[in-house]
């Protein structure tokens, strides 16, 4: 992911599960910081983040594939679609999200000291 000029600097990962509790991790490029979010969807506008995405101005959300849920809301993935074509949108499988697997990744593949990747 490059940067350039003014654009915001945050990749965001974005995912739900079926009683509506959203997931948000922002990844700011530019300083390395981490900021999570965990909260209940309450409104069917997905309003709290559409409030989120606003303000992150993401230039790339990173998403589990396009589901409706059972109830008729959209899903995270299709607001995206419907509101935020200006960032790039990446698919990933939702257990992609998992943050067991994850912290394993990390700790096995990253060195948190320099923040550099290593490869075996």
């Amino acid at each position: 992911v490059t940067i350039a000029g003014d654009r915001s600097s945050f990749v965001i990962g974005l995912i739900e599960n079926r009683a509506k509790e959203v997931g948000v991790a922002a990844f700011d490029l530019r300083s390395a910081s981490l900021h999570l979010s965990q909260y209940i969807e309450t409104s069917c506008s997905y309003q709290n983040t559409k409030t989120l995405l606003h303000f992150y101005d993401p230039n790339t959300v990173i998403v589990p594939p396009n589901k409706t849920a059972a109830d008729g809301m959209v899903g995270v993935s299709e607001l995206v679609d419907k509101n935020y074509q200006a960032s790039k949108k990446v698919t990933m499988a939702r257990g992609c999200f998992d943050d067991t697997k994850v912290l394993c990744f990390v700790f096995t593949y990253w060195d948190i000291y320099s923040f550099s990747y290593r490869v075996n």
